[in-house]
């Protein structure tokens, strides 16, 4: 069963390995990587972008991938007009995660390092809250300088700063989600430190495609 995985950050992937194998062993997991898709990426997604995203969604199933899920999510976008080009299950980064954000909301506190990916995910949060029949209040939380800390500091210096900001905000929602793939390497510490429930992309995105392939 492959499962195939497209990144815009290296740091993505590592995540992507440690939530599949907790969530989901049995996939055989494929990660394919366009840096950039984020170094070209200016606050929106132009036409060049969406079709050299479609392509590599078009790419992945001409390789035999079962599933196709994305780990990059200002792209997230795409995939509502990408599904009807492929024959394979396609989920974005936050279709799964959402869904579980809106059953333990109604507040949401919502973790990202890029401003285009907190207004992306405040609007799939919505989207996913109606869909649901109920209504969500979204906090955010912009912390720029989460990915140059990753890089510089290692999944310890990414830990220490996502609990600062957990804590900042943990005493006005219901659960955090962790709105950046590369973030989910800290999920299990926050799991320990937070007073409130954290969710991690991959590993909504590693369940829900268990369920779509193996029911």
């Amino acid at each position: 069963m492959r499962v195939t995985m497209i990144h815009a950050l290296a740091e993505s992937i590592p995540p992507v390995r440690l939530a599949f194998g907790e969530e989901f062993p049995e996939a055989e997991v494929i990660n394919v990587l366009d840096e950039g898709l984020l170094a070209d990426f200016d606050d929106e997604i132009t036409p060049d972008l969406r079709r050299r995203m479609s392509n590599l969604i078009g790419y992945c199933q001409d390789n035999d991938a079962d599933a196709i899920g994305l780990a990059c999510s200002v792209y997230a976008p795409v995939v509502d007009s990408a599904r009807d080009l492929v024959n394979v299950p396609l989920v974005s980064s936050y279709g799964p995660v959402m869904e579980d954000a809106v059953a333990m909301g109604p507040r949401v506190g919502l973790v990202a390092s890029v401003a285009a990916t907190l207004r992306d995910s405040e609007y799939y949060l919505n989207l996913a809250a109606k869909g649901a029949g109920k209504k969500v209040e979204a906090v955010n939380c912009l912390a720029e300088d989460l990915v140059s800390v990753l890089r510089a500091e290692g999944q310890q210096g990414l830990e220490r700063r996502l609990e600062e900001e957990v804590a900042k905000m943990a005493g006005d929602v219901d659960v955090v989600l962790l709105g950046q793939f590369s973030f989910a390497a800290a999920l299990a510490h926050l799991q320990k430190v937070s007073p409130v429930p954290v969710l991690s992309a991959p590993h909504s995105s590693a369940r829900t495609l268990k369920r779509l392939l193996l029911g």
